[in-house]
């Protein structure tokens, strides 16, 4: 479903990730972990578009350039970030539909002579960010200003609209983050769920138990490179992986 093959990153001297090739199957929830600096969320935001990076990228044996986030996005990949990125002006119902606009029937010429088309269109967006909001438990929530939430429910909120994009491919940064041991067991189930649906996952987070009980597999990084890949019992004895948390003796 998703690969990346020799992915770089420079900022000036610095190698943030260095020469990073990893795959991912569909319907598969693979884990990344490191220390801080190790080059997490640079990866993410190379294989996203958001920075400027070398090597390649294939999505469903799509190849695609990267730096290209509306490339990345028409693939079918959404992203959740560290920090949720909610518009707190906003309802939660119009966070949502953010990721499902459409031009289809769209525009001036749309309402004018295409009038039913895009009122079905709109009802089909509504009806998927509501069943988006559901999902996380936000339904009750959605015509309220995002600006009231909690924490925990903006990250939620940040869910639903990935979730109402209908992405193939969902890639998230620390979703557990910030969030009580309550909300992280409901974000696992919530996980789980969208996996025993067959969406691919591909999850960075510092909760190492967290990680251990949704993902198949875990990727480790170390400055910039991958120093351990397997499933999560193999990855957390091995003996690199262990120094790079703690130090060697």
């Amino acid at each position: 479903m998703l690969r990346a093959s020799e992915v770089s990153v420079r900022f000036g001297g610095v190698v943030a990730v260095d020469g990073v090739s990893f795959a991912v199957r569909s319907g598969e929830t693979v884990g990344v972990v490191g220390p801080n600096g190790s080059g997490k969320s640079t990866l993410l935001n190379a294989i996203c578009g958001l920075n400027r990076a070398g090597g390649a990228l294939w999505i469903e044996d799509r190849p695609l350039r990267l730096g290209r986030p509306d490339r990345v996005r028409a693939a079918g990949l959404l992203r959740t970030f560290q920090t949720p990125q909610t518009f707190l002006e906003l309802s939660c119902i119009e966070n949502v539909l953010l990721s499902t606009s459409s031009r289809a029937a769209g525009g001036m010429l749309g309402a004018l002579f295409a009038r039913p088309r895009m009122w079905r269109a709109d009802l089909r967006r509504i009806e998927r960010g509501y069943a988006a909001l559901q999902r996380v438990g936000l339904e009750a929530l959605a015509t309220r200003p995002a600006a009231g939430l909690s924490y925990g429910q903006h990250r939620y909120l940040e869910i639903a609209r990935a979730i109402a994009g209908e992405p193939r491919i969902l890639v998230m940064d620390e979703p557990s983050a910030g969030l009580n041991q309550a909300e992280t067991e409901n974000l696992l189930r919530l996980l789980r769920g969208l996996r025993e649906d067959g969406m691919t996952l591909l999850v960075v987070d510092h909760k190492i138990d967290f990680l251990r009980r949704l993902c198949g597999r875990i990727i480790v990084l170390r400055l910039g490179r991958v120093i351990a890949d397997g499933a999560p019992d193999e990855v957390f004895a091995d003996q690199a992986v262990v120094e790079a948390y703690l130090g060697s003796a």
